[in-house]
């Protein structure tokens, strides 16, 4: 215990190793801007005698303004801590080993006018500093402190722990792997970080296909019989196809009997597919998706008989990540997919790609225009190439399909709702009862339809009609 009368003013002295660290700290690569320790300590006249901790970095120093004139100085542990009076009511601390000691300081009368509980700490490596200032620079929103762990008399290695928050899972992991490539630690170091922005993305895709298929057919078959004494000859042209139209006749002449048949057919067929999963999972995190099913395939082998199921219906994978600049990267693998009949063959609309855009915001990842025309002619050789009388011996057919395919994707970045607050479909469909299912033939009952054919929420005007 070191106890210091302040009758004699005792002027501050600079040694070499504050010179050192100062010089030290001053190092270009530390951003002017960060907060220091605190440099000056006020003690109001509201907390005479109260005790005070402060912590101070070694080979710092502190000014302390008391309310009073000092009388006496005590330091528990001078080998820490110095205390040294500029005047009666102002002191200079001084950091001098890491440890812990307090300071009391004495009035006129004895009385003891403060107490300061005085820890001295290592203070932060240049490196530390330097890191915490690229970390601001590189991440935006983000804050972000890097404590500095180190023993030099053990391993001279240094650690560093990572606290504070940042905006994005991304940004999280981009502060920690420049942290961990700079520091001796082997693997991943010490890491507090908290992602405060939002963190779960809702992907909706939309799947439209029009598709038109248009094909005629007409042709002429003949066919007959000619007798020339005991010998029968025949002959059959059968160019046409099976259409669902078909009309023909026989002309008998003589010995000659001729059929002629006509064969007409036109098919028109239109298809409307309209698909549009949603689905949500956090950044960084896969989600899938299947609203269908699976059908059986057997295959037989050397080793007998084997079932394997293949999946079909409408599937969305995908992977979100949230970038620092607020766009949102996603890895899709989508598509809608339906077993043809009378097969196991699937129609396929399928997509896979990675594309990045805002929240809110919708982009085309995929589409086709496709159309394809062909006409074919089906004749007897010589015969069909007679001009007119040809086409009795000809028959035409023509094909045309057209199919146009958007496929879109919008990102929402999004929140839990309340219970209950989310409308779900069946909130507005009631099953009718066995009297309107038998007499009427409905199986639910729909009030208070709109012009536009969408439910309303409530009853107005005229109620009570039932559609089927």
């Amino acid at each position: 215990m070191e106890t210091t009368k302040t009758n004699p003013v005792r002027l501050l002295s600079r040694t070499a190793s504050i010179l050192a660290a100062t010089a030290m700290l001053g190092l270009a690569s530390i951003a002017p801007g960060f907060a220091q320790s605190q440099a000056q300590l006020t003690i109001a006249s509201s907390a005479y005698g109260a005790t005070r901790g402060i912590e101070l970095e070694l080979n710092k120093s502190m000014i302390v303004d008391l309310p009073a004139g000092v009388a006496e100085v005590v330091v528990s542990q001078p080998g820490v801590a110095a205390a040294i009076m500029r005047t009666r009511t102002r002191a200079i601390v001084q950091g001098m080993a890491e440890g812990n000691t307090n300071i009391i300081f004495l009035d006129d009368a004895g009385r003891t006018m403060s107490v300061l509980d005085v820890v001295v700490v290592q203070p932060p490596l240049a490196v530390g500093r330097a890191l915490e200032a690229t970390l601001a620079r590189v991440i935006p929103g983000s804050n972000i402190k890097v404590e500095t762990l180190g023993n030099s008399t053990v391993n001279d290695k240094l650690y560093f722990v990572l606290t504070g928050t940042v905006l994005t899972a991304e940004d999280k992991a981009r502060a920690e792997a420049m942290a961990w490539a700079i520091s001796d630690s082997e693997g991943e170091g010490g890491s507090l970080i908290e992602v405060i922005g939002p963190q779960q993305v809702m992907l909706q895709v939309t799947v439209s296909e029009i598709r038109r298929d248009v094909a005629k057919q007409l042709g002429i078959n003949l066919s007959g019989t000619a007798t020339i004494g005991n010998v029968s000859l025949g002959f059959n042209s059968s160019q046409a196809p099976q259409g669902t139209f078909s009309g023909g006749g026989s002309f008998p002449m003589g010995n000659v009997q001729l059929n002629a048949s006509l064969q007409a057919l036109e098919n028109r067929g239109a298809l409307r597919l309209l698909a549009q999963p949603t689905l949500t999972a956090m950044s960084g995190q896969t989600a899938e998706f299947l609203v269908g099913g699976e059908f059986p395939i057997t295959t037989t082998d050397n080793n007998g008989t084997h079932v394997t199921y293949k999946p079909y219906g409408v599937e969305l994978n995908f992977r979100p990540v949230l970038r620092s600049n607020g766009m949102v990267a996603l890895d899709i693998d989508t598509g809608v997919s339906e077993v043809q009949a009378g097969s196991y063959a699937l129609s396929r609309r399928d997509v896979k790609t990675s594309v990045e855009l805002p929240p809110g915001s919708t982009l085309a990842i995929g589409g086709l225009l496709d159309e394809r025309t062909s006409r074919a002619l089906d004749q007897v050789p010589g015969l069909g190439n007679i001009p007119i009388l040809g086409a009795l011996f000809r028959s035409n057919e023509y094909r045309s399909q057209q199919t146009e395919l958007v496929i879109l994707v919008t990102p929402y970045l999004v929140n839990p709702s309340p219970a209950n607050s989310i409308p779900v479909p069946t909130d507005r469909v009631a099953t009718s009862n066995d009297s309107e299912a038998f007499f009427l033939g409905v199986l639910e009952k729909q009030y208070g339809v709109g012009a536009s054919g969408e439910f309303r929420s409530g009853y107005h005007g005229s109620i009570g009609f039932v559609l089927d």
